[in-house]
């Protein structure tokens, strides 16, 4: 998608735009989804390349999982940027914990953005203080260690976690809306967030068919990574490619 009156444009319509995503969960469906929220972003001058990692888990939960779904991750990444000859123009990493994310920076000549840090930066440019809401009853902590490495704890109100033991991601996503609405509603009482942070591949999407809540935004952690995806594609674009 190209934005209306962007003096970008005629440059991008000459050269088709390429996208690595890879999703460290090893759920195809969740990728499958991932991609088509993409693509349906980003329009035809982006071409998404999706892929899944097969040596990790269903879907991360703990420093263990993330530590599988790191070794996996930069092994795609690794294979696609060494074998690709069409080559990338940005990578996302499609795991909110973002698993990998620093190892793969190291070996990408290009752009690599992961949801997590997307969100927060996204976060921070509408309104300053946020909280988190994300699947998984240990990922609070975790979360919490990123935000410190990336020195933005201090803007963090909350970090509440859903529980989805029971639930089949990403095919029960209607009893998923309802415990989010539920937990978004709880934090604008408590909390009085500026913005929300819907967080974790499980949940990609689901912002979009909540109630915005009154007296704050709501960012889905994709649509945020996609974004900043297509700002790091245009930056790279206006000063030249390569």
């Amino acid at each position: 998608m190209i934005w209306p009156g962007n003096p970008l444009g005629d440059v991008l319509e000459e050269a088709l735009m390429r996208l690595l995503l890879l999703n460290g969960n090893a759920n195809l469906a969740m990728t499958e989804q991932m991609a088509a929220k993409a693509r349906g972003l980003l329009g035809a001058d982006v071409d998404v390349v999706a892929e899944t990692a097969v040596d990790s888990v269903a879907y991360i939960a703990s420093r263990r999982d993330c530590a599988l779904s790191a070794a996996a991750v930069v092994g795609l990444a690794e294979d696609h940027l060494g074998n690709d000859a069409e080559g990338f123009d940005a990578i996302l990493l499609a795991c909110f914990g973002e698993p990998g994310i620093s190892a793969v920076r190291e070996i990408s000549s290009v752009p690599v953005v992961g949801m997590l840090e997307a969100s927060v930066l996204s976060a921070l440019q509408l309104g300053g203080r946020f909280s988190v809401i994300t699947p998984g009853q240990r990922w609070p902590r975790m979360i919490e260690d990123q935000l410190n490495d990336l020195g933005v704890a201090r803007h963090c109100l909350g970090i509440d976690a859903i529980a989805i033991d029971d639930l089949d991601l990403p095919a029960q996503r209607d009893l998923a809306r309802q415990r989010l609405a539920a937990t978004l509603e709880a934090q604008r009482s408590r909390l009085a967030p500026d913005v929300v942070i819907v967080g974790g591949a499980a949940f990609a999407g689901l912002a979009a068919q909540l109630t915005q809540a009154q007296g704050c935004r709501v960012i889905d952690c994709l649509d945020a990574a996609l974004v900043q995806v297509q700002a790091m594609m245009l930056l790279a674009t206006a000063h030249g490619k390569g």
